[in-house]
């Protein structure tokens, strides 16, 4: 019997051993079990069961198999154990597990990706540092892929400037992750070039296989996509989300991340898309493989989306989520809901509580303190924000709010260390620097503060003395207050040397006089003017007559009507033309009318005696005809239109 048993238990383990090479655990999962019932005790049994619900991802199960079984708690499988917890998402507790076990790069290497998990890119970096250097197998292209993504998501993720290691590009794997690092550091072109290359080289990898290859371009494209968003080009980045979306290729973080940037490009248009959108970036399964900025953007983007369709209490709800949730941007939405109902003192307390170190909240800030009138603590806040503050514009903006709150020698002061700052830092040209100066000696000047213009300038000529605009707004400024210098600084302009065929008095003469009208009246002689005035008086220009203009026919007397710009029917005189019903109805046969008849009677002789006729030949005297009556006075009402009430009288 015991010969048969063990018969039977090298048939299993051989069957056992064969299905494991060919990658089928899940066959060989039961024929193990099978062996566990007759010998629970088998070693060898435990260990292969913990393999095969390793492979097929039973991390949970594989976890407590070891932890309550009495034979594999015995035994030293720290490395197992802290994989199960890091599966599971308990990275704090797998970090315990690997700080019992032996140092071995195995262990060094689910150590950095723990670390990776954690976001503590630095640490993950410097662990695959060591590894890449100290060992060399058929996994140094995997490690080098782990090393450029630690280092691609520390400067994507923590904003903090990491020193590129030299990694190959000889994979699509490798020339992505770089890529993600060019595209970090603002680099938009070098990363598309290396995503083309990344592109290529995943089509010849996958060459045979469509489906694999559309999942592994899925991540590529996104990343193209994101680089045309970027660069502005919103439409042909629309068009490669919506192409991974349609497929479904790729991984639920890529897809996310795919939604999510459409949500943005969307913006407060098409929020039926955008909804659909963001039920794919936030599923529970996906938030867990996100990085925290990811998430917070997600949240951040739906808290936004709930504003565009004015769900308020919702938006609330969220961003006070968002804040417990440690997001910087947390504030920023609660003090657009006070700064919609016009609370802008509440908003600026609601964001300087939040305490954000992000940029968008500082430049908020200065906003609504410019708003409530404080411009020099406005100014202060954009001196926080060290991306723009050392730049030439929002110096001049912050010199202005300075302006505006201390006044012109406070702001003088700041733009006297500004230049000092822009000096220093070796980032801009002498031209470009000496051009500064004299706007700040202007700034001067314009302010009544000509001693402080003469010392920048004094100092600015210390540095160029050829300065010719330098040296001229000097002698301006200390004419201001001390003509005798002003006259010593004037002896060292340079002589002009001026050419023996030009004669200055013609010069002179030439200089003109600008008119009302834009033409130029040349200054001339006593001897000129007098000749010209001679001339004049001899050869009298003839006076043209002035032709009297011609009036409107209809005038009136007194004048052109004041009402005329009124529409007629609301003048004070107009009335209404009422019509004869009763006139010209037709009696006897067709087309004869009582005005016919009138008239073919009074043309009609036949019937009428000849004084009669004789009477009515002769010429009559010209009566006058009355003027035309004036228009009364009525009420600028119009009459309303329509039937009164009873029986209309004629």
């Amino acid at each position: 019997k015991q010969w048969y048993q063990r018969r039977v238990a090298i048939t299993a383990g051989t069957q056992i051993r064969k299905l494991g090479q060919d990658g089928l655990h899940h066959k060989a999962l039961p024929l193990v079990i099978e062996v566990l019932k007759k010998n629970p005790k088998d070693l060898d049994a435990l260990k292969c069961k913990i393999v095969c619900l390793l492979k097929l991802d039973k991390c949970k199960e594989a976890y407590h198999t070891m932890t309550t079984d009495k034979e594999l708690s015995k035994l030293p499988m720290w490395h197992e154990r802290a994989y199960c917890l890091y599966r599971q998402n308990k990275l704090e507790e797998a970090i315990t597990e690997l700080n019992n076990a032996e140092p071995s790069p195995k262990v060094d290497e689910l150590l950095a990706q723990i670390y990776y998990k954690l976001e503590n890119y630095e640490e993950a970096a410097s662990i695959y540092k060591t590894l890449v250097k100290n060992t060399m197998d058929s996994y140094t292209n995997e490690r080098e892929t782990n090393l450029a993504a630690a280092l691609a998501s520390s400067s994507a993720f923590k904003a903090k400037p990491v020193k590129w290691v030299g990694v190959r590009e000889s994979t699509y794997e490798l020339c992505f992750n770089s890529a993600c690092y060019s595209l970090s550091t603002g680099d938009i072109d070098a990363a598309q070039q290396k995503l083309e290359k990344s592109s290529e080289l995943c089509k010849k990898e996958f060459e045979d296989d469509e489906a694999e290859t559309r999942s592994e371009l899925a991540p590529i494209n996104v990343m193209k996509g994101l680089c045309l968003q970027k660069s502005g080009n919103n439409k042909e980045a629309l068009e490669l989300y919506s192409t991974v979306l349609k497929e479904k290729a790729g991984d639920s973080q890529t897809l996310a991340v795919a939604a999510n940037n459409i949500i943005c490009i969307n913006k407060d248009q098409n929020m039926f898309d955008s909804k659909k959108k963001l039920k794919i970036a936030t599923t529970d399964t996906v938030r867990t493989k996100l990085a925290a900025s990811q998430t917070n953007s997600i949240d951040f983007n739906s808290c936004l989306l709930s504003f565009y369709t004015n769900q308020l209490e919702q938006v609330k709800k969220k961003s006070l989520q968002l804040k417990e949730a440690g997001s910087p941007l947390a504030p920023l939405l609660l003090a657009t809901l006070l700064v919609r109902e016009k609370k802008f003192e509440d908003a600026l307390k609601a964001l300087q509580e939040g305490n954000s170190p992000e940029e968008v909240v500082q430049l908020s800030i200065a906003e609504l303190m410019k708003k409530t009138g404080s411009y020099c603590d406005s100014a202060d806040a954009l001196k926080k924000v060290l991306s723009i503050s050392k730049r030439p514009g929002a110096i001049s903006l912050m010199a202005s709010l300075t302006l505006l709150g201390a006044g012109p020698e406070a702001a003088a002061d700041y733009l006297d260390a500004a230049m000092e700052e822009l000096r220093s830092s070796g980032k801009y040209t002498n031209e470009e620097i000496t051009g500064w100066a004299l706007q700040c000696a202007k700034f001067c000047l314009a302010h009544d503060m000509p001693e402080k213009a003469a010392q920048n300038l004094e100092n600015l000529l210390a540095r160029d003395s050829s300065n010719i605009k330098a040296l001229a707004l000097l002698i301006r400024s200390y004419s201001l207050f001390d003509a005798p210098r002003a006259h010593e600084v004037a002896l060292r302009l340079p002589d002009i040397d001026i050419p023996a065929d030009i004669d200055l008095e013609q010069l002179e003469i030439g200089v003109g006089v600008t008119s009302g009208r834009g033409l130029r009246k040349v200054i001339q002689p006593e001897e000129e003017k007098i000749n010209e005035a001679n001339r004049r008086f001899e050869t009298k220009e003839k006076k043209r007559k002035k032709k009297k203009g011609k009036l409107p026919k209809e005038l009136v007397e007194g004048g052109p009507d004041p009402e005329r710009w009124i529409p007629r029917q609301e003048r004070s005189y107009y009335r209404r033309k009422k019509r004869n019903r009763n006139e010209a109805i037709g009696k006897g046969s067709q087309g004869l009318s009582s005005v016919n008849k009138a008239a073919e009677a009074a043309l009609d002789m036949s019937d009428k005696p000849k004084k009669v006729v004789e009477e009515e030949s002769k010429p009559t005297k010209a009566t006058p005809t009355p003027p035309p009556p004036q228009p009364k006075q009525q009420s600028s009402k119009p009459k309303p239109k329509g039937k009164q009430n009873g029986k209309g009288k004629w």
